[in-house]
């Protein structure tokens, strides 16, 4: 077995690990703050030797990019702790996952050279499984999503509040795929600017009345496929 740590030597500054890793099937019902701890768990049965803050209650620092909302998957979730001694990051990925169910695996590990603040867009596929879907409907989707405004009702701390979300819908498309209606779409995903996809759906929901009729029958699922920065390239 590949030892974790590569040096007993304290850092004189603490390092940021770079942790991404997928979170699907049942797993997608977790909620943030349920990760958090999860994560905190895995962590420390890992035997990572976790950089902690100082007080009267110290504890790791884990800093997760743009959280999903629950019942959303995630194909790259993104997660940085910070570490007090080199480590060996493909020996860390390999302890990770034996802590981890099948349902949430890291995918990679590596030391960035880069922020999570520079994180500018999330792409997204949306499955929707709604009566009568068709290539017409698939058809009304996409041009409802390529018209300014797309205006929807928003919560903030000074209340809910109609706003136009079409400047932050990079792209978006609509297509139908056997009977279930598949948008693919780039979205902004900067901390300061982050669209939900969830208010793609409500959008649909009240100009076009998918999702409308039997919920036992009817349902949609959410799934981020790729992180990026403002010019496009994958996130690292």
């Amino acid at each position: 077995m590949v030892q974790i740590i590569t040096s007993d030597e304290i850092l004189e500054q603490p390092k940021t690990l770079r942790i991404k890793f997928f979170k699907k099937g049942s797993l997608q019902f977790i909620s943030h703050l349920d990760l958090v701890r999860t994560m905190t768990r895995v962590l420390l049965r890992a035997r990572l030797p976790l950089w902690y803050s100082e007080g009267f209650n110290p504890r790791p620092r884990l800093i997760f990019a743009t959280p999903m909302s629950v019942g959303a998957e995630s194909e790259c979730e993104l997660l940085d702790i910070r570490i007090n001694k080199e480590v060996n990051p493909s020996a860390v990925m390999d302890a990770l996952n034996r802590n981890l169910p099948p349902e949430m695996q890291a995918t990679e590990v590596y030391y960035p050279e880069t922020k999570l603040s520079e994180l500018s867009f999330s792409s997204y596929i949306i499955n929707i499984n709604t009566e009568g879907a068709d290539a017409s409907m698939a058809e009304r989707c996409h041009t409802l999503l390529n018209t300014a405004p797309i205006t929807v009702v928003k919560r903030s701390k000074s209340g809910d509040k109609p706003v136009d979300i079409s400047p932050m819908v990079d792209c978006a498309s609509a297509t139908l795929d056997g009977g279930t209606i598949r948008i693919n779409c780039v979205l902004n995903s900067a901390s300061d600017n982050f669209l939900n996809p969830e208010y793609l759906i409500t959008y649909l929901k009240e100009k076009m009345g998918v999702l409308s009729g039997n919920p036992m029958e009817e349902s949609y699922e959410i799934i981020r496929t790729g992180v990026y920065f403002s010019n496009k390239r994958e996130f690292r």
